[in-house]
């Protein structure tokens, strides 16, 4: 008994995780399932389980008819499926970031690693489509991230110093993804509210398998250092003292979160405020410790933008909203309340 008690009390965020994850998963799955039904054509849950089901060679719901299977199949699908991806590496990315610069308003693209990675994915996918814009996404993203760090290093303790630093960053490297935009051959790269505002509608399976690939690489990279991520959460004096070489960590840690921004960048564009919003929620729930907060985070991340695109495209039926807009309205307030809490206290 006693034991149990100081288990509970070694780790008071526990019973949130037991409650709170799984209720977050639950919603994901509510989520998914509406964002497979709803769009410009509805569908009933059980034309949607009939296709899904025939997929597996199963005839359970029945024959699934043409115009369902290709909604469902060659849109909606793989559609989500990039943002339950999409969404679990942004917020996974946007943890890390809270975690080693010890602050609430770190964000991927409020850093303005993500207008970066726009710049490089608008080029790449002039020349190489949607391949080509993951690649030019992942090589901007990490020069960015890499940039950042140097802002970091010379920012020092002063933290909101650095997100300024990057805010203005991000407003410069928005308007060159401008320039670049419409320097390019406007029938192979998408329009410039594609890379400020983003969007899910193009996702491919191609694409998805793409970036499937590419993040779970870097995000799984980022969770096998979760022990790292806590000590530099600490501070960087006390990481040192513990036997981190923590110049070469954290370089390492932006070139990682530069990448997977980039590969999120190339596939769905700049998507603001969910490495932001997520991960401040999530701490909430699992803690500040990075074994529990990342997967938590990622659940979360993913079930936003499904979400936000859902509402994307029940909105204004028939136009669809871009995905950014929506969750810049729920993050947007968010950080200018963090801002204004940070010069309060």
């Amino acid at each position: 008994m006693k034991g149990q008690e100081r288990g509970v009390s070694a780790d008071p965020y526990r019973r949130r995780r037991r409650g709170g994850v799984p209720i977050l998963i639950v919603a994901l799955l509510v989520a998914s399932g509406l964002s497979l039904s709803l769009g410009a054509v509805d569908l009933a849950g059980v034309e949607v389980a009939a296709v899904l089901s025939g997929k597996l060679g199963l005839s359970w719901f029945g024959e699934a008819g043409s115009q369902a299977e290709a909604v469902v199949w060659g849109i909606r699908l793989p559609r989500l499926l990039m943002g339950v991806v999409v969404g679990a590496a942004l917020a996974a990315t946007g943890a890390v970031l809270q975690g080693v610069l010890r602050t609430d308003l770190a964000d991927p693209h409020l850093l303005g690693i993500g207008p970066g990675a726009a710049i490089g994915a608008a080029i790449g996918a002039g020349a190489g489509g949607v391949p080509g814009a993951i690649a030019g996404g992942v090589a901007a993203g990490i020069m960015t991230s890499l940039f950042v760090r140097r802002l970091h290093r010379r920012a020092s303790a002063d933290q909101t110093r650095l997100i300024l630093s990057g805010v203005a960053l991000g407003a410069t490297l928005g308007a060159w993804v401008g320039f670049v935009v419409f320097a390019s051959n406007r029938s192979v790269v998408p329009p410039i509210e594609f890379w400020l505002l983003g969007g899910l509608a193009g996702s491919t399976w191609r694409a998805v398998g793409t970036a499937t690939v590419y993040l779970v690489l870097a995000v799984g990279g980022l969770i096998t250092v979760t022990r790292t991520i806590d000590l530099l959460a600490v501070g960087p004096s006390e990481a040192w003292q513990l036997g981190v070489d923590v110049d070469l960590t954290m370089t390492i840690i932006f070139i990682v979160v530069g990448a997977a921004v980039g590969v999120t960048v190339g596939a769905v564009g700049v998507v603001a405020f969910v490495g932001l919003l997520v991960p401040f929620l999530m701490r909430r729930l699992a803690g500040p410790l990075h074994r529990h907060l990342i997967p938590a985070a990622m659940v979360g991340g993913a079930l936003l933008l499904v979400s936000a695109d859902l509402l994307s495209r029940l909105l204004i039926e028939p136009v669809e909203v871009p995905v950014g807009l929506i969750t810049a309205a729920v993050g947007g307030p968010l950080f200018l309340w963090l801002i204004s809490k940070g010069r309060d206290g």
